[in-house]
């Protein structure tokens, strides 16, 4: 049996644990935060939209594996704890005119995606809004996973299958095959996986030297109301509408090197004027808000696989931490048990970056 060390307890550090303790490792969960997350902790997972959205507006070399993980998503729901939080909906994508609309349906094509034309009343159908948009498409391949209650429900996972989970453990340094905490205790096994989101500390970057590459990438979400519940995903070019469980939120912002969590009010009114722009008055933007860190890679693709001494590292999802954390975790699987490595799959490597 393979002992592992997973490193990180939001999204990623537990879809990893879990798949390690399905695939039969024996799974050691050390986590620096609290066991129940809020919008306002430090975990980018639990502040993030949730958006499961695989096609983006241009071709890219990681499309493919975003599509794969989207897939997982719907086979891995049905049974699992957290089923209620996710809705497979779609989203209706609107673009600036129809060129742009046309190489939206031609790259969703591309990975054998289907993604329709939508007249201005067709508009109002899917998304309940009034207003006259076009240059719509509707993608099924596209959802939405409720962060909080995500977390909750992948902590009862982790849980019922015997993950050994440790919170407000501050790792302070790792090898390829330990981790030391703050307070002395060292965890000891074969494998360890860095999952640390945007907070690596000295000691992480010395055994994985690529978490240097991850930078700090703060983006504001706030809650917003309207008339009818928005079924599809509404993404257009300066913003996007998610319907989650118990709330709608629009997104999202980006700055880079920030690690305060103060919400600028000025930026999320920017955002409530695209808005309205496209749906005047049918939007109402809501004193909630919140900021998250989200650890951002140079190409926005997370890394995935052995790095340093030889931890595995799992970090750098930028905007696709939700979207890509299945496939992550059958990545690093993969690797911990030495099976074979797609090609698509070690495009990921943290080694396609310059090591600093």
């Amino acid at each position: 049996m393979k002992d592992v060390i997973v490193v990180g307890g939001g999204a990623i550090g537990l879809f990893c644990a879990v798949r390690l303790r399905k695939g039969g490792a024996r799974v050691w969960l050390l986590e620096s935060g609290h066991e129940h997350p809020t919008y306002y902790t430090p975990i980018a997972s639990a502040a993030a939209a949730g958006m499961l959205a695989p096609i983006g507006n241009g071709p890219s070399a990681h499309e493919k594996v975003a599509l794969e993980s989207f897939e997982l998503w719907q086979a891995m729901r049905d049974g699992a704890e957290w089923a209620d939080a996710v809705r497979f909906d779609g989203a209706v994508v609107v673009r600036a005119d129809a060129a742009e609309a046309a190489a939206f349906a031609a790259n969703a094509a591309g990975l054998g995606a289907k993604a329709q034309s939508l007249s201005a009343g067709e508009f109002r159908k899917r998304t309940g809004f009034r207003s006259k948009v076009e240059h719509a498409l509707f993608v099924e391949a596209e959802g939405t996973a409720d962060p909080l209650r995500m977390l909750t429900g992948l902590a009862m996972q982790a849980h019922a299958l015997g993950v050994l989970r440790f919170y407000d453990t501050d790792v302070w340094s790792v090898t390829a095959t330990s981790a030391s905490t703050h307070d002395g205790k060292v965890f000891e096994a074969d494998a360890v996986v860095l999952a640390p989101g945007a907070w690596a500390n000295d000691g992480m970057l010395k055994a994985a030297p690529a978490l240097k590459q991850v930078r700090a990438g703060k983006g504001i979400v706030g809650a917003v109301e309207f008339e009818m519940p928005l079924r599809p995903n509404l993404r257009a070019g300066d913003f996007y509408l998610a319907q989650r469980r118990e709330d709608a939120v629009i997104g999202s912002t980006l700055e880079f090197d920030k690690f305060d969590r103060k919400v600028d009010r000025a930026k999320l009114a920017a955002l409530h004027a695209a808005v309205e722009r496209l749906l005047p008055g049918e939007v109402t933007l809501t004193e909630r808000a919140w900021a998250g860190i989200r650890p951002m890679s140079p190409d926005g693709w997370p890394m995935i696989g052995p790095n340093g001494d030889g931890v595995l590292l799992a970090a750098g999802h930028s905007r696709e931490g939700w979207l890509m954390a299945p496939i992550t975790a059958e990545i690093i699987t993969a690797y911990v048990f030495g099976n074979e490595i797609p090609p698509e799959w070690a495009a990921l490597s943290p080694e396609r970056f310059e090591q600093p």
